[in-house]
């Protein structure tokens, strides 16, 4: 019985009741709305899986979080397209900081993440996924994002594997006229969401459909505007 208890404990497929664990060090996402969500922002280390389609906003929900860190090194491996350095070097970004990998394997995407979260001089790692990644492999990330204080955002069309992973926080998008809507799947020390809107308008008019409402609160967290 032990034994098997410790292999569904090594898989996380098993919760402890009562258990305190450190409360999570979070920094705002620089969206007021999905920042109510996650009671007060996104991890500074961990593992954040991103279901999305390419191409409805998923990089201008993600700015403001990665030109907060931009004094460390920003890595973007296996993008589905050409990385813009105008849009990044608009947004505050030195573009000396930026890397880009395109490995031939996806085992070779998964090494290079572990190897620049680990390394402690990575604020951020965008890693496209087009496969299944196996719970241990999810492991290693978050372990080496620990360990370097960085965080991997792992993006994909959608999830493959049936068991859970042990995320920081998986959450769902979708195209809308006026920004995305989002819909949070699993974080720790929370429950899942219902669908629910981030409003871009603010911080992208000209990307977006809509006009701003004058009652909408806006708090500039960031340097996108």
């Amino acid at each position: 019985m032990n034994k098997l208890i410790k292999d569904l404990q090594h898989r996380h497929l098993v919760w402890h009741g009562g258990v305190k664990t450190p409360e999570p060090d979070l920094e705002s996402s620089g969206y007021f709305e999905l920042d109510q969500h996650l009671n007060g922002g996104l991890v500074k280390a961990g593992a954040i899986e991103i279901l999305t389609e390419t191409g409805i906003g998923e990089l201008r929900l993600l700015l403001p979080t990665l030109t907060a860190g931009s004094e460390r090194l920003l890595i973007f491996i296996n993008p589905p397209g050409n990385v813009s350095a105008v849009m990044l070097a608009a947004q505050g970004i030195d573009l000396q900081d930026v890397i880009v990998i395109t490995p031939d394997k996806e085992k070779d995407a998964l090494w290079s993440a572990e190897e620049c979260l680990k390394s402690g001089t990575c604020g951020s790692v965008l890693l496209w996924l087009d496969q299944a990644i196996e719970i241990h492999q999810v492991k290693r990330l978050q372990l080496a994002a620990e360990k370097g204080a960085s965080r991997v955002f792992m993006l994909r069309h959608k999830r493959y594997e049936t068991l859970s992973l042990p995320l920081d926080l998986s959450i769902s998008l979708c195209a809308s006229p006026s920004g995305i809507d989002a819909q949070i799947n699993k974080r720790k020390r929370g429950w899942p969401s219902k669908r629910f809107h981030i409003d871009m308008r603010q911080h992208w008019p000209t990307l977006t459909l809509g006009k701003i409402p004058d009652n909408l609160v806006y708090f500039p967290t960031s340097k996108v505007s």
